[in-house]
C-alpha cells in the first residue's frame, strides 16, 4: 500500500503516540576509548554497530539508503555539536542520539515531538481548539445568534474550569432549543467528559452524535469517538507517576474499537478535515492492539517518505524505537521491513566487552547465524547491508575475523564515504587488527583520505593510534606531521602511555596547540614527582609558563586545561609546619630522597594542593583500549600516608618531624574513618597506637593538643 503523506499527518500520529514519561539520566558518560562496538553503553560510534542507540543506526541506515551521509562534511572542525553536560568526555569520536540530531538539525529538541502532549496537557487542547468551534458555530446559518454566544460563553467557561475544578458546572444552567444548537451543546457535554478523562461516557456521547445536523458535529464527533476509545484503552495503564506499565495493562476491546472507529471515519471523509491526523493514530491503534506486523510495515514506508524532513524523521524514528525496535511488547521486532530488520539484527547482536567498564552487557543469546542466513532473499535489493550485517555476526559473535575479511573486500581509497561505506571499513580495520595482520596501519592511512565527514577522522585516526601503540611506535603519534590530529587521542596517549622523553619533546614542540604542550608537562612533572624522579622535575619544571592556570585539577581529564601552574605557584606549607617553595624541597630530595623533613614538605604539596584522591594520571586503561597497550613512565607513584608511615618508623627522624608524621598519619582518616591519603588501609588499633604515641612522647606538641581523636 503506498501512502500519501504530510507533515502534518505524521506529526499528529507523534503526538498521539508519546508516551505519559520521557526517561531521562543525570549521569555523565566517560567513554572508553576504542573502536570495538559490540555492547550497549552510554555513548555511540559513527560507524553502524550493534552497541549504538537502535536510533543512531536506523537514521544512518535511512540515510545511506538514500545516499546521503549521517550529517555534513567537516569545515574547519565548526560543524561538530557542542557538547552537553553528560557528553564533555566524547571529543570528536563518540557521540550520542542528542549530537546526531543537533548537528542534523540544530534547531530541534529531540525530544521535543514525542513529549508535546505531556507538557502541554488535555486543557491546553481544549482551549486550542476554541477557532474552530468559534468557526463552526459562525457556519452554520440556522443556528440562533443568541444560542451561538450562549455556546462560546459556555466553552470558554469550560476550558477555565478544566484547568481549576473548583469553579462551578457550566453545562447544567445552558438551554438551548434549536437542533444545531442541541448539536453543538451535545458536542461540548461529550467534550465535558473526554477532558475530565471520562473517557467511555464521552465515547459514547460522541457516538450519539455522528448522524448530526451540523457537518462539524457530526464528522468531528465521528473522530473523537475514535479518540476516546483509544485514551480509554491506555486510562489503567498509566501509574500515578506517568510511566507506562506495558501492553498488558491496555484494553484491548477499546483499543480495537478506536481502531475501527478510525477506519470508520477516514472510510467517511477520506479528505476530512482530520484525515492527516487519524492516519497518524492509526500507529497508535495498531501499537495498542498489539498488530506489530502492521506497525512495522507502516513505520517502514512512513521513515522512507519523510527521509528529508527533518524534525519529522527524528522524531519518527523516537516513535519507532519506543514502540516497535526497543520494547519487550513487540515479540518480533525483526518482523519489520528491510531497515528496521537490519536494525534489529544489529541489536541482537550485542555482546559483552571486557574492556569496557560502562558495558551494559548484551543477550545472553546473540542473534544465531542460522536466522541471519534465513533473511538473506529479505536482502535481495540490499547486499552489501546484508554482507555488513553477517560480517558484524562474524566479528561480534562468531568472533571468525577471516570470514570479516571475505565479506567486506578492501576499498579504503574512497575519496569520501556513505554512512555503510565507511562501518563496513572500519569493520575491516578492526577484523585486521584482531588477526594482527601487519597491513593493519597502512589500511587506516589510506581510509583517513575519504573520512571526511564528522566523526569519521577521529574514529580512523583512534585506529590507527591504537595500531602505533600496541607496535612501540607511540612516537609516530606526536612526530611532525602525522595524521593523528585529534585533541583527545593525542591527549590520552600523552597522560597513560607516553615517557619522559616523549611528554618532554611535545611540551617543548611549539608547533603543538598551547594545550596539547600544558598536558604533557603537567603530566611529566605529576609524574616525576610522584615516582621520585627529583632531577628530572627539577630540570623541567623552569618550563612552566608564568600564566598557566592552577585551578580545575579536579576537572583535569583528556581534552580540558592543565593546571600546570601548580608546580610553580602551588601552596607549600601552612602555619605551624615550615617548608620551603617546592624547588627548595625537590632539590633537597634530588640530592637525598631519604631526607626526613623535605619528605613531608613533599606531602605538605600534595595535601595542600588537593592532589589527596587524584589518580586520573595514576590509572591505566584496559589493555584493549587506547593508552593501555603502553606505559612507559617508569616508578609508582608515592602515596601521602606512605610517607608518614616512613618517617613514623624512621628512628633519625626528628621529634618535631615524628611528631608532626604521627599527627598527619592520624588525620588521613579524619573524620570519616577511610584513608584519604592512599596507600594501604590501616585498622582502627593502629590509628589509636599512633594517637596514643603522639600523646605519650610528644604531649607538649601542637599536633598532639591540636589532635581529638583518631577516628
Amino acid at each position: 500500500m503506498r501512502l500519501r503523506l504530510t507533515k502534518g499527518a505524521i506529526l499528529a500520529g507523534l503526538l498521539a503516540s508519546s508516551g505519559a514519561a520521557l526517561a531521562c539520566a543525570d549521569v555523565g558518560c566517560d567513554p572508553n576509548w576504542s573502536l570495538f562496538g559490540g555492547a550497549q553503553v552510554c555513548h555511540n560510534r559513527v560507524v553502524i554497530a550493534p552497541g549504538n542507540d537502535s536510533r543512531v543506526n536506523l537514521l544512518a541506515l535511512l540515510r545511506d539508503s538514500a545516499g546521503l551521509g549521517l550529517t555534513g562534511a567537516v569545515t574547519g572542525g565548526g560543524d561538530y555539536p557542542k557538547p552537553e553536560y553528560d557528553e564533555e568526555g566524547f571529543g570528536h569520536t563518540f557521540l550520542d542520539w542528542g549530537m546526531v540530531t543537533r548537528t542534523w538539525v540544530p534547531e530541534l529538541d529531540p525530544n521535543a515531538a514525542a513529549a508535546a502532549e505531556v507538557i502541554s496537557g488535555p486543557c491546553d487542547w481544549f482551549r486550542s481548539g476554541a477557532p474552530d468551534f468559534a468557526a463552526a458555530l459562525g457556519a452554520n446559518r440556522a443556528l440562533p445568534a443568541a444560542e451561538r454566544s450562549t455556546l462560546t460563553a459556555a466553552r470558554e467557561k469550560m476550558v477555565a474550569r478544566c484547568s481549576d475544578s473548583t469553579l462551578p458546572e457550566v453545562l447544567p444552567g445552558i438551554a438551548v432549543s434549536s437542533a444545531p444548537g442541541k448539536a453543538f451543546l451535545g458536542y461540548l457535554a461529550a467534550s465535558d467528559a473526554f477532558y475530565a478523562e471520562r473517557y467511555a461516557d464521552a465515547a459514547k456521547a460522541y457516538a450519539a452524535l455522528t448522524g448530526a445536523p451540523d457537518p462539524w458535529v457530526a464528522e468531528t464527533a465521528r473522530y473523537m469517538v475514535a479518540r476516546a476509545e483509544l485514551r480509554l484503552a491506555l486510562a489503567k495503564s498509566i501509574d500515578q507517576y506517568g510511566f507506562f506499565d506495558g501492553l498488558k495493562s491496555v484494553d484491548k476491546a477499546a483499543a480495537q474499537r478506536g481502531r475501527t472507529a478510525l477506519a470508520d471515519y477516514l472510510k467517511a471523509w477520506p479528505k476530512g478535515r482530520y484525515a492527516e491526523s487519524a492516519r497518524g493514530l492509526e500507529r497508535r491503534a495498531m501499537w495498542l492492539t498489539g498488530d506489530f506486523a502492521a506497525l512495522g510495515e507502516r513505520y517502514e514506508s512512513l521513515l522512507a517518505a519523510v527521509l528529508t524532513d527533518g524534525e519529522v524523521l527524528v522524531g519518527l524514528i523516537n516513535e519507532a524505537d519506543g514502540k516497535y525496535l526497543s520494547t519487550s511488547d513487540n515479540p518480533n521486532p525483526r518482523g519489520g521491513g528491510l531497515l528496521l530488520l537490519a536494525a534489529a539484527d544489529l541489536t541482537a547482536m550485542r555482546v559483552a566487552n571486557p574492556d569496557d567498564r560502562y558495558d551494559m552487557g548484551g543477550g545472553e543469546n546473540p542473534l544465531g547465524a542460522d536466522v541471519l542466513a534465513s533473511q538473506q532473499a529479505s536482502f535481495l535489493r540490499a547486499p552489501q547491508l546484508y554482507a555488513f550485517l553477517q560480517a558484524n555476526h562474524a566479528f561480534y559473535v562468531a568472533k571468525d575475523y577471516a570470514r570479516v575479511l571475505q565479506l567486506i573486500p578492501d576499498d579504503a581509497k574512497r575519496p569520501s564515504y556513505t554512512p555503510l561505506a565507511f562501518s563496513r571499513q572500519v569493520l575491516r580495520g578492526q577484523a585486521l587488527a584482531a588477526k594482527g595482520d601487519p597491513n593493519e596501519a597502512g589500511f587506516w592511512l589510506e581510509l583517513l583520505g575519504g573520512a571526511k565527514a564528522l566523526w569519521q577522522r577521529p574514529t580512523v585516526e583512534l585506529g590507527l593510534a591504537m595500531n602505533w601503540e600496541r607496535h612501540g611506535r607511540l612516537g609516530a603519534v606526536f612526530a611532525p606531521g602525522s595524521p593523528i590530529t585529534d585533541r583527545m587521542i593525542r591527549d590520552i596517549l600523552m597522560t597513560h602511555s607516553a615517557g619522559p622523553a616523549l611528554l618532554r619533546r611535545v611540551a617543548l614542540d611549539v608547533a603543538n596547540p598551547q594545550e596539547q604542550r600544558d598536558t604533557a608537562l603537567f603530566t611529566l612533572l605529576y609524574k616525576q614527582l610522584s615516582r621520585g624522579d627529583y632531577a628530572g622535575f627539577r630540570a623541567n619544571q623552569s618550563l612552566v609558563r608564568a600564566d598557566a592556570p592552577t585551578d580545575g585539577l579536579w576537572g583535569f581529564a583528556p581534552g580540558t586545561t592543565a593546571p600546570l601552574g601548580l608546580f610553580a605557584k602551588g601552596r607549600t606549607a601552612q602555619a605551624g609546619f615550615a617548608c620551603p617553595a617546592l624547588l627548595g624541597t625537590v632539590a633537597t630530595l634530588a640530592a637525598n630522597p631519604q631526607d626526613i623533613h623535605a619528605r613531608l614538605c613533599l606531602g605538605e604539596f600534595w595535601r595542600l594542593n588537593n592532589f589527596d584522591g587524584f589518580t586520573t594520571l595514576d590509572t591505566t586503561p584496559s589493555k584493549g583500549l587506547l593508552g593501555g597497550a603502553a606505559n612507559d613512565f617508569p616508578g609508582r607513584p608515592l602515596a601521602r600516608g606512605a610517607i608518614y608511615a616512613g618517617v613514623i618508623a624512621d628512628p633519625r627522624s626528628t621529634p618535631g618531624d615524628r611528631a608532626y608524621a604521627l599527627y598527619r598519619a592520624v588525620n588521613c582518616y579524619g573524620p570519616s574513618g577511610y584513608n584519604s591519603c592512599g596507600g594501604d588501609d590501616v585498622d582502627k588499633p593502629v590509628r589509636k597506637g599512633w594517637y596514643d604515641r603522639l600523646k605519650r612522647e610528644f604531649p607538649k606538641s601542637p599536633w598532639a593538643q591540636k589532635l581529638k581523636y583518631y577516628w
